[in-house]
């Protein structure tokens, strides 16, 4: 049992390391080529709904506080006002605009309904191509780029 567990874990070993490159960024795999998916060209964001990615919060004057997340030291999420994702059936769901030591750091979406998450999906996959699946028995996929990583995970919590 315990060379089984032994094989396992070296088979495990050398499959990862088939994958490594020497990159300074995470890198995702779609297959198991190894081939990295990122942003459709010329599509990386530089920063989220207009927003510059490390824009200091003083500068923004239409946010308003609206919850903190204890996670990398503290992001405080801001809402702003008259501000939305706008599906393509009109339904408008708020945008959260995180921002870490005070610089925008991340924004987020998030949906009710299974079916407003389908939406959203079909709306990324056509703005930014097909993303990484690096789980098969998750709903989650990634881009990375130069600037920015992007993920778009569906938690049916």
């Amino acid at each position: 049992m315990k060379r089984l567990i032994g094989v396992l874990i070296f088979f495990f070993l050398v499959t990862a390391m088939g994958c490594a490159h020497n990159t300074a960024f995470p890198v995702y795999t779609a297959n198991e080529n190894c081939k990295l998916v990122s942003f459709k060209p010329g599509l990386e964001p530089g920063g989220f709904n207009g927003v510059k990615w490390e824009t200091e919060l003083s500068t923004l004057k239409e946010m308003k506080s609206y919850r903190k997340d204890p996670s990398h030291g503290g992001i405080d999420f801001y809402l702003k006002a008259g501000d939305g994702y706008k599906f393509k059936n009109g339904k408008l769901i708020p945008i959260q605009y995180g921002f870490w030591r005070g610089k925008f750091y991340i924004g987020m979406v998030m949906t009710d309904q299974v079916s407003d998450f389908e939406a959203l999906k079909e709306s990324v996959f056509e703005k930014f191509g097909v993303g990484a699946k690096p789980f098969i028995n998750k709903e989650e996929y990634l881009w990375t780029g130069k600037d920015a990583t992007m993920a778009l995970r569906y938690d049916e919590n």
